[in-house]
This record gives structure tokens, sequence and C-alpha cells, in this order.
């Protein structure tokens, strides 16, 4: 997962009262359909105008219009970054424009009698259709498409100037969304469902703020509590600052966030901070506030043994944002820090990611400081909710995904924010240290970077970012960036039409010849083998196939060096007894650039692809069965296939990769092998079982 002063709001003790109290309920679709939850407009959001002209309904936000009319017809216009038609939406069956119930500067609500159906739009451009009965939707695109992320039913698409965002409460519509289409998405929901259409960007890019705001990001295993002179050297370098450092700023930090330090001490970093002239925000985490959830019993509160146990895991549905806001809300209280660190959020619910952010800004007010690493958004992939985002000052996305650094399209649409949410996009470049060539795409794409105090011990890396980005932070930026946007632009068009043809020619049958590599049984122990000692001799040959007996999460696999540029593999695996999930039997691809792709099996009986660390899980499999992967990809498109016989394949998954898979590779794993190719165990090695790899061939 990722590594991831208050002023009183009367409509945040609105909408706490209107949530549901129980602890084991998170936020749903239908809760925020409610006019009482969320009354009020936050960050300058409103809703302008409201109201039934020349038989349509017309609604205009601070980001978007929409002008429905009463045969079901209707077009969504985008107001920020360009004024332009963005979307259109056809209502199957609707006869007469609704009555208008609500119309203020938080919300519009309108209510259509046939088919009977409730529309609730609100001020950050996010129109909730709630269906009463079954009612079809199609939605067109107006736009062409620079880039766009599915996840089940929920997916976004952009240009430089903006998009469109659909999310949906039915999340059996996976594969709904085809982004380049022209009908991009036709959902039938059923009664009580609710759709969501989010018009991007919903708010102004802060120029101002993106240009002098800049956080010194600290993080200790020792201490969290940085001494008076340290303080004062950071205030040279920045105006904010990041205490993350999770296990020693707080006791307890998976179930409550008291001072590990006592008051007094934080009280003490407090005040020198604000001497100093900076502001402050602390870690907290939704994700990991691990109370009165089933797994509490994971949580750590000292990096004993962390080499081995790694952080715990994480709680993504939303369940706990009742016991997190009352414990952040003390945060708030009591220490009074000038804004909040969120590590991680709700990845697998989407009205509680919204609800997330509404109730942490009502709680913070318009001027406290909201920080989320968003690494993981919405799944493992690269969806996200720019609607949500829109209520947060800083996005930090990127931790563990540099080979992803490599795609423009992930930095510039995932990371810098730029026309989707308009927050101020930050690359979590913690771990590779920064060089010119990555502050140059980060520029680039708008984006902006954090300074890590250990940046501060190396004069060469200071003086780095000093001369190449930090003296970039001007009011030229913004031409520059503009200029760029302007110019790729002006090939979208082109780049969308080529990748929808990408789309049609991976739904054909591969134009393959002679494979590149192909390798079965015996000839695998000629590869360079890889082991855990808790797997002693692992590799041997049955029936003429590679035999892997391992535990079932601790790594055995084998590699082999390529040089060339690969579009494409096949491999023949059987699970066996293996009871490995992560660590199950797999193909892996490993580019020069760092990008990995990696397809296998598990012992839940999915079958599972990693793409740069994006995991998706799919299909089903016999455990004492033979199947076929086949993972391939054009310059920028890709596919993943099974098949029972080796002849007749099915897609399971479709990915874009930017690009970055057209390069030369640098190697192939075969066998129990983890997502990123690397020689890891987890903490629990597990009983040992075998698995197979019959043959793979690479093309």
């Amino acid at each position: 997962m990722n590594r991831f002063v208050s002023v009183p709001v009367v409509a945040g003790m609105i909408l706490l009262a209107a949530l549901p109290r129980a602890n084991a309920a998170a936020p749903t679709f239908q809760d925020l359909m409610d006019p009482a939850v969320f009354p009020e407009p936050q960050r300058g959001m409103l809703v302008e105008q409201a109201g039934i002209a020349d038989n349509a309904l017309q609604i205009r936000t601070t980001g978007a219009e929409l002008r429905l009319d009463a045969s079901g017809n209707g077009v969504f216009r985008q107001r920020i970054g360009r004024d332009r038609e963005t979307a259109r939406i056809r209502i199957t069956g609707l006869t007469a424009t609704p009555e208008v119930t609500h119309s203020s500067p938080g919300l519009a609500f309108a209510r259509f009698a046939s088919p009977k159906l409730d529309l609730r739009a609100n001020g950050d451009s996010l129109f909730m259709f709630h269906a009463h009965e079954p009612v079809t939707f199609e939605i067109t695109r107006a736009i062409d498409v620079g880039f766009s992320a599915v996840y089940r039913g929920n997916g976004v698409l952009f240009d430089e100037w903006g998009g469109f965002g659909l999310f949906c409460s039915e999340r059996d519509f996976e594969g709904a969304l085809r982004p380049y289409e022209e009908c991009v998405a036709r959902y039938t929901l059923p009664a009580d469902g609710v759709l969501w259409i989010g018009i991007c960007p919903p708010k102004p890019y802060d120029w101002e703020r993106s240009l002098h705001d800049n956080v010194v990001w600290h993080w200790s295993r020792t201490s969290a509590y940085p001494p008076d002179p340290e303080l004062a050297a950071w205030s040279r370098e920045g105006n904010i600052v990041l205490l993350q450092s999770e296990v020693m700023l707080w006791k307890d930090w998976n179930l409550a966030f008291e001072p590990r330090l006592g008051e007094a001490e934080f009280a003490r970093v407090r005040d020198s901070i604000h001497r100093l002239g900076m502001r402050f925000i602390v870690y907290t985490s939704p994700y990991y506030f691990l109370r009165e959830t089933p797994i509490a019993s994971k949580a750590m509160n000292s990096f004993d043994h962390f080499e081995t146990t790694g952080f715990p895991p994480g709680w993504p549905e939303g369940v706990n944002i009742d016991l997190f806001m009352n414990e952040i809300t003390k945060v708030m209280t009591a220490y009074k820090p000038d804004g909040l660190y969120f590590d991680g959020q709700y990845t697998e619910n989407v009205p509680a990611l919204y609800s997330l952010a509404r109730r942490s800004r009502a709680l913070l007010g318009e001027s406290g400081i909201l920080e989320w690493h968003s690494t993981f958004a919405l799944g493992s992939g690269q969806c996200f909710l720019p609607q949500a985002d829109a209520y947060v000052d800083f996005i930090l996305r990127g931790e563990g995904r540099d080979s992803a650094y490599a795609n423009p399209e992930y930095l510039r649409y995932f990371v810098s924010c730029y026309n989707t949410s308009n927050s101020i996009g930050v690359l979590c470049n913690n771990g590779p240290q920064p060089s010119e060539e990555l502050i140059d795409r980060v520029l680039a794409a708008n984006g902006r970077m954090h300074t890590l105090v250990g940046w501060l011990n190396d004069p060469k890396i200071t003086r780095m970012v000093h001369d190449r980005y930090r003296a970039r932070l001007t009011p030229e930026l913004r031409g520059q960036v503009e200029r760029e946007c302007e110019a790729r632009q002006a090939k979208i068009a082109e780049h969308s039409k080529a990748r929808a043809g990408e789309l049609r020619a991976l739904r054909a049958a591969p134009a393959w010849t002679a494979p590149l590599l192909q390798e079965q049984g015996q000839g695998f122990l000629s590869w360079t083998q890889h082991a855990s000692p808790r797997n002693p001799n692992p590799f041997a040959t049955a029936e003429g196939a590679l035999s892997i007996t391992a535990c079932a999460s601790a790594h055995a696999f084998l590699t082999r060096e390529v040089s060339a540029v690969p579009k494409g593999f096949v491999a023949r695996l059987k699970q066996g007894s293996d009871g490995g999930a992560s660590w199950g039997p797999a193909v892996l691809i490993r580019w020069k650039n760092g990008a990995c792709l990696r397809v296998g099996l598990r012992n839940d009986l999915l079958l599972q692809s990693d793409f740069n660390g994006e995991q998706r899980l799919f299909g089903k499999h016999d455990p004492n069965a033979w199947i076929w992967l086949r993972a391939r990809w054009l310059e920028t498109s890709g596919v993943v296939e099974t098949s029972t016989d080796g002849e007749h394949f099915q897609p399971v998954w479709s990915f874009e990769h930017g690009g970055t898979l057209a390069g030369p590779a640098e190697m192939i794993a075969a066998g129990k092998v983890p997502y990123n190719g690397a020689a890891l165990d987890y903490e629990e090695p597990g009983a040992t079982g075998t698995c197979f790899i019959e043959q793979v061939r690479l093309y």
C-alpha cells in the first residue's frame, strides 16, 4: 500500500448526522443522494443555476453545464480548461422534464416521474442519477481520448484540457466502459442503482500555490520530533513540513493518534515550526486505521521485525470511516496541526472515498491543508475519482512505481492532476533519487515534488533540486506547460484513433511467426535459478514439464536473459498443490527501462496479472488442469488472454502501457516469481506444494 487550524463548519455537523452512524456501515451511493448530506458548497465549487428553461433541465456548476431535454437527450459542457461539449447522455424512455426540488449553492435536486429517477448535482460538477426502476443510460464522448483508466464499472477519460468520469453502484458492470468507442458506456441500472457522471476539471488550478508552496517531507525510523536547529534548516527549503513518521509520531498508529513523546514535545515541534513561519501536517491513515476492524490484531507499534513483517494490511472499504473521523477530529482539536496527511484512502468504495474527502474538508475548514498519498486510488491501477481529489490540496502518487515514470501518460494524467481534479499533483519519488531527466519529465507534466529531508544531506542533490526544479517554479512555467499541452492536444485525435485500432487488432489473433525463444520441460533447468533458503532444491521435471516444489509464499523461479524487443508470450501452467497466491506459478518479463509484466495462477483459483505494480485478478481455473495464458501488446495497448486448449483464447484484461513495453527486454522469468521479478518472500512462507510449467514461448 502507500508509504505512505480547524475552523468549525456547520455543514460538517449536518453531514455527520445525516450519514449512517453504525461503525460497521460504509457510505453507499444511495446514502449520498440525500439532500441533507453535504448540503453546503466547499472549496469554491458551486451550483450557480438550476431550473427548467426551454422545456429542458438546465444546471450550471463552477466547472460544468448540463442541458437535458424532455426526450432524455442531454449534453454536458466543460467550463474550465476549455468551454466545450464533453459528453452526451441518452436516458431511454424519458418523456418529460423533472420537478426541481432543491436549488442552492451546494446542490441541485430534480425528480423525474417516468421513468422514476432522481438527479442530484453537486457544486463539484458531480451529477448523480438514482434509478427507482430499471433505467438505461448511454454515454457518448464528445472528446478524443488521450488517457483512460477503468476499474470495475468505474472509469475516467481525459485529453489535455479535461474530460469526465463514470462511476457506478453496480460492481457487475465490469467491462461496461469502452473508452475508445464513440458510445463509451451503456448501463441498464436496476431499481435502486446509481450512476455518477463527473465533468472535469471541477475547479480552477491554483497556479499561485503550486509555485510557492513547497513541502519538506520528513520520515524516520528513530524519531518523528525534529530538534529546533533541523527545523530552522528546513525553513530555508519550504513553507510546509510533512511529519510522516507514522510509527514514531503516534502511539498505536493503527488504533489511535496520541503523540508518542507526549503532548508537550508535540507542542514544542508545532510552536517551533510556526515561529519559523511554516505550517505543518501530520500523518494519519484511513486505510491503515484498524480499530474495531476484524484485522485489528495486525496493528503494529514498532519497527521490530519490520524487514520480515512489513506494514499491516489495510481496510479499503470505508467501514471504519466514523471511527477514523472521530480520531482525526481529536488530532485537530487537541494538537492543532495545520492539516493532515492521509496514507492511503478507501480504494474499494467510491462513495466512501468521496465522503472521506468532503468530511475531511469540513473538519479542516477551507484553509486547512489536506494531502492524500494516493498511489492506489481506486483499485491498484490508475483509475481515480477527480471529484473526491478536488477537495484535497496535494495528491501524492507514484510510490514503488518507478518503472511507470518513463510513461508520460502516467505522469501527465495520473500524477499531475492538471485539468483532471486540478489539485496539486506530486510525484512520490521517495525511492530513486531525483535526476535532471526525471525533474524535466515531472515539470513537463505540470507535476510537483516534495523536498525529502534526506536530500538535504547531499549537496549535489540539493543543488540540482534548487537549480533544476525550484528555480523553474515561476509564472513563466504556466505558459510553458500550456504550450506543451496544446502541442500534445493537437496529436490526441490521431493518438485516440491509433489506440482504437490497436484494440481492434488485439481482438484478432496475433500475427506472430516463429518464436524468439521456446522452452519446455528439461530445458528450463539450464536457466539461472533463484530460490529462497526456505525452498531447497525446488526444481525438477515430471512428465515433460518443469515442476517446482516450494513453500506457498516463498520465491522459486528461473530466469533467462532476453536482448530482443518482445511482442508477447504464451505459457502452459498448472497450479497443482501449490498454495501460492501472489507467489503462484507465473511468467514475467522485465524490460530494460524497469517495466514488468507478469501473468500467472493463484491458489484461490483466480488468475492474476501484474503490470508495473498494478494487479488484476480474473477468471477461474482448475488447479489440477493445464491452462494456457497469453499476453501480447502493441505500441501502447496490451491484452491478457486464457485458453484451455492452446488454440481458442478468451481476453480477460486489456491494459494500456503508454509505450513502456515498446523497447528491449532484459529478462524472462518462469516459476514462483514475485510481481517485480525480485527474490522476495512473504513473512509466512506457508505449506509446501508443487506447481508445473510445461512450456513458454516468447515472440
